[in-house]
């Protein structure tokens, strides 16, 4: 399979699950030390899309954003915005995280990003 930018609502499910525990989902990349909360669900979810975004743009280079597979439409010139949802279960968020990886990682950088260590984060969580 070829790589494509997911949808938002698949990055919006990934902030939900990070969102559905008492115990807050948190992660660092490099210095930095994050906690995903409902202050920053949409700057969160941004990183995710911009990561994706960045991992089919290496893989199709030389390739338009809107002539990238997958949801590169107009939508994707908004920034990412959080709606609140429920009722995921753990294997759906695991399945989530997967397939978001899967599109993501074609970055040459993917293991040093934050979207990475989000990720990773997210399924320990």
């Amino acid at each position: 399979m070829s790589s494509y930018i997911v949808d938002k609502a698949h990055i919006n499910a990934m902030i939900n699950s990070g969102l559905s525990s008492y115990d807050k989902l948190h992660w660092s990349h490099g210095d930095e030390r994050y906690v995903l909360d409902y202050s920053n669900a949409n700057d969160i979810g941004q990183m995710l899309l911009e990561e994706n975004i960045k991992a089919v743009q290496e893989r199709y280079q030389n390739t338009a954003i809107s002539d990238l597979p997958g949801r590169s439409d107009a939508e994707y010139l908004l920034p990412f915005q959080f709606k609140l949802m429920y009722g995921l279960s753990p294997v759906q968020s695991l399945k989530l995280i997967n397939g978001y990886e899967y599109q993501a990682c074609d970055d040459t950088d993917w293991e040093k990003s934050n979207a990475y260590a989000f990720c990773n984060a997210l399924r320990r969580h």
